[in-house]
């Protein structure tokens, strides 16, 4: 699939096809933080990968996002743009025109309580949400995409309770109710970011259809997002959401932008993706985990997903990312 530029509004197809009753009202970030990166040109890096969403906020410069899951995408970021990114999904932030060879290495963190210089060419402040479900729901989503161009009210919102957090945090010590009120700003960025979503058009569907009514489709994802490797079928999904096999299938390909199954399955090797890569799990546990019937079954599978056998691709990512069995069980690839 050739990859698709975008530096707007058209990189939200399938969430955009939902309305503000199908949305959770209770929005909770525990464990959400901040913090601040800046760097010089040319560059090339990623988020931390593993069970995090991450929010991207660009003070200054401009940055390219070039992300492969669920779909080969790159997005040109400026000033102003902010983009939610899951550290499920494989991604780099890079510079333009791209030209550092290699793999990406990390974000330098500076804490959320110090200012950054003018010396870099692009400045970032990042929220990060230590969350498996949310991390999962924004890999199927794919990256939320808003800028003061395509967004102008939620944007302003969202920037707004950036220099909250400055206020809070620049040059103050530690003081009562600092985590609340970074779980709040949190919980504000993200309705905002929903909103701009729900507010934009639909082009895959015809303006007089009304937006669809997919509560029982979220209720069936989010089921099956807090119970990946149980036994889901089509039938147990479909009685989840309240609807018949039919409605539900076409609804949640419609939302989803896949089928049912497929989307199951593609989740389920994720996560085996995950697993393999920091625990001694052979490929006939993960087969016998993700719901294969064979371990020659679950390889064919994973091989179409990820490009090489399982072995193969926990060789080369951990030759790729150092990483160690001893090391934070959150430095995960998918």
């Amino acid at each position: 699939m050739a990859d698709k530029t975008e530096a707007g509004s058209n990189g939200f197809r399938s969430f955009r096809n939902l309305d503000a009753s199908n949305v959770r009202a209770d929005v909770r970030m525990d464990g959400v933080y901040f913090f601040r990166s800046s760097i010089s040109y040319p560059f090339n890096k990623r988020l931390e990968p593993g069970d995090f969403s991450y929010c991207v906020m660009v003070r200054r410069g401009r940055a390219r996002l070039t992300i492969d899951f669920p779909e080969p995408r790159v997005i040109d970021l400026s000033a102003g743009a902010i983009v939610g990114v899951s550290g499920l999904a494989p991604h780099r932030l890079h510079s333009v025109p791209d030209i550092v060879p290699g793999p990406p290495d990390a974000f330098e963190r500076v804490p959320i309580s110090e200012q950054i210089g003018p010396d870099g060419d692009v400045e970032l402040l990042v929220g990060v949400a230590p969350s498996e479900n949310i991390a999962l729901s924004n890999l199927i989503i794919g990256p939320l995409y808003l800028s003061r161009e395509s967004s102008p009210e939620c944007a302003r919102r969202i920037w707004k309770a950036a220099e909250l957090l400055d206020e809070e945090f620049i040059d103050a010590g530690q003081e009562y109710g600092q985590a609340i009120i970074v779980r709040r700003i949190a919980e504000i960025i993200l309705i905002n970011m929903t909103r701009s979503i729900l507010a934009g058009p639909a082009p895959d569907r015809a303006a007089e259809s009304g937006p669809i009514k997919s509560r029982g489709v979220i209720m069936a994802l989010r089921a099956f997002l807090d119970s990946p490797l149980e036994n889901w079928n089509i039938d147990r999904l479909a009685r989840t959401a309240g609807m018949s096999r039919t409605k539900f299938t076409e609804e949640f390909r419609h939302i989803v932008g896949r089928a049912p199954m497929q989307t199951v399955a593609r989740m389920r090797l994720t996560l085996m993706a995950r697993k393999m890569l920091m625990e001694d799990l052979s490929v006939e546990e993960a087969a016998d985990m993700s719901g294969y019937s064979s371990a020659a079954a679950f390889i064919r599978a994973f091989s179409r997903e990820f490009g090489a056998t399982p072995l193969r691709w926990r060789k080369l990512q951990s030759a790729d990312d150092g990483i160690e069995k001893d090391r934070n069980p959150h430095l995960q690839s998918p």
